[in-house]
């Protein structure tokens, strides 16, 4: 019986480990994402803190939209468990985009009115789709010109957990989705932007 005890409590430790936790955020991005859509990334140990720079409501300054959010590790020099990028695009290319190239991109749909790019592994996951805020004037009464007619999400990590790339890909689809009704609502744009209920099912690997 004693031997059974020993044999038991030696198998659990190979998976429970009490001195091992993580530590979340209860939200990120603007209040928009919480530990259901990051905890896969993170992995089983470690505490992490969100940092945010810009905006997603509206009006944009200077024609551009140029906002991050980020989760980081305290003490792994800020290495990135999730970074969410949102910027102006001027066209619906992203080959030229510099955290995209030279990954074989796979296109997924998100809706009508959203493309998705796939780089492969657990590479960024890229969403664009036509949207026309409204900008700030540069100056008080001053004119406002809209430049730039799409905006692009990218998703990725610099530092994720054990999970699989299934699992990761998973998450990033669902954050990307999150984070485009989000921006279309607050921003807001001016047209419809049709996405899907649910996150796409993207390829395992």
């Amino acid at each position: 019986m004693l031997a059974a005890l020993v044999a038991g409590a030696a198998v659990t430790g190979l998976w429970w480990k009490p001195w091992q936790s993580v530590q979340l955020p209860q939200s990120a991005c603007w209040g928009e994402l919480g530990p259901a859509d990051y905890q896969v990334l993170a992995g089983p140990n470690g505490k992490a803190k969100a940092t945010a720079r810009g905006s997603i409501d509206g009006p944009v300054s200077n024609g551009l939209l140029l906002s991050s959010c980020r989760l980081v590790w305290n003490d792994k020099h800020h290495s990135s468990v999730l970074s969410v990028s949102l910027g102006s695009a001027d066209n619906s290319d992203v080959a030229d985009d510099p955290r995209l190239l030279g990954s074989s991109l796979q296109q997924v749909s998100f809706g009508p009115d959203v493309t998705g790019w796939l780089a492969p592994g657990t590479g960024p996951l890229a969403l664009q789709f036509a949207c026309a805020y409204q900008q700030a004037p540069a100056s008080p009464g001053g004119p406002v010109t809209r430049t730039s007619p799409y905006v692009r999400i990218v998703v990725s990590s610099a530092d994720l957990g054990t999970a699989s790339t299934g699992r990761v890909r998973s998450a990033y689809a669902g954050i990307g989705l999150k984070m485009a009704k989000a921006v279309a609502q607050r921003l807001p744009c001016g047209n419809q932007v049709r996405l899907l209920d649910q996150p796409p099912a993207l390829p395992p690997g």
